[in-house]
């Protein structure tokens, strides 16, 4: 069977594998079985990894410092800046460059392939005034609506968090740099203003949503810069249980989604291939996209995703009824 595709990542001539590994859900069973799932993702050959202080409770940084250090097998690396009690941590240089201190000493490591802004989309990054009832709310339960609006002008290119990733990049603690978020448009807009090497997008582009295909992908194209999907799998999961999560977006159309997830389950039923190897293959089909972050926590996990996309592209019919299955950005 073939070995997992390389793509370019970015300007220059680093690659990455089309499966990644996502940081986030290492310790859902053990510290013990996030190890062994880092592990034999290095046996199956996947050569990006991507953490964060917030992933797994904090231990995520942790389980990949145990997992890799010493490991002579080539890899990259990423980790992020952010999610901070307090709004105004974000605009301080102090304690980003402190944080990035602290993730080096839990990663054991002197410096990282690549660090990214956590969160791009939200507001904290771009702009001091953080109003009263938004700073209350977030001491309260860190979930206010706090996202950058389109009414207002940011300067992206001079925030804090800017000047200190061009920094660790200059000083050698990195060797590239990004954004990720959450919410397609935002992050687009964030990408539009700052010189990054790598976008991660989350949850905005699977086998129905397609807001980052439509929005950021144009962009980075132009930009030359790699593009990293995060969470495949996860939005889809998660609404099929409960719908009404989804319910306080604009124009949601509650009918239209269900009539989708039947028409995928469908697709599932008569093609008789799994949901992550339909979502593996499909995504694997865009020569834009650099790699797929998998939340694997259980080493069979890593290897049902490395497994789909060894299997190649989907047969055109079933990539072309993927396809017709994606909402058209802007109507959610």
């Amino acid at each position: 069977m073939a070995g997992l595709e390389h793509r370019a990542y970015g300007q220059g001539d680093a690659t990455s594998t089309i499966i990644g590994l996502g940081g986030g859900t290492l310790r859902k069973h053990s510290f013990a079985d996030g190890v062994a799932t880092v592990r034999r993702a290095l046996e199956l050959g996947v050569n990006y990894f991507d953490t964060s202080p917030f992933y797994a409770h904090g231990l995520s940084q942790p389980i990949l410092g145990e997992a890799l250090y010493g490991r002579s097998k080539q890899y990259m690396l990423a980790t992020k800046l952010g999610h901070f009690v307090q709004p105004d941590r974000y605009r301080s240089v102090e304690v980003l460059r402190t944080q990035l201190e602290e993730n080096l000493r839990l990663l054991r490591r002197d410096a990282v392939d690549v660090l990214a802004v956590h969160e791009a989309d939200w507001s904290c990054w771009w702009t001091d005034g953080i109003p009263d009832a938004q700073h209350r709310s977030w001491l309260d339960n860190h979930t206010p609506d706090k996202q950058i609006r389109d009414d207002l002008e940011y300067d992206f290119a001079d925030a804090p968090v800017m000047e200190v990733l061009r920094a660790a990049k200059k000083e050698g603690k990195c060797r590239f740099i990004g954004i990720t978020g959450n919410r397609a448009a935002s992050v687009a807009r964030v990408l539009r203003g700052v010189d990054v090497d790598v976008c991660l997008s989350a949850y905005h582009y699977d086998v129905i949503w397609r807001g980052a295909q439509q929005t950021i992908i144009p962009i980075a194209q132009d930009k030359q810069v790699a593009v990293v999907l995060g969470g495949p799998l996860q939005t889809l999961s998660i609404l099929q249980g409960n719908m009404t999560r989804m319910k306080r977006l604009p124009r949601w159309d509650e009918a239209d989604i269900r009539d989708r997830f039947k028409r995928l389950e469908n697709i599932e039923r008569e093609s008789g291939l799994g949901r992550v190897e339909l979502t593996m293959r499909f995504l694997a089909a865009d020569p834009a996209v650099t790699s797929i972050l998998v939340g694997a926590a259980l080493p069979s996990e890593i290897e049902a995703s490395v497994l789909a996309v060894q299997q190649g592209p989907l047969p055109d019919d079933l990539q072309q009824a993927i396809v017709d299955l994606g909402i058209p950005y802007g109507t959610y």
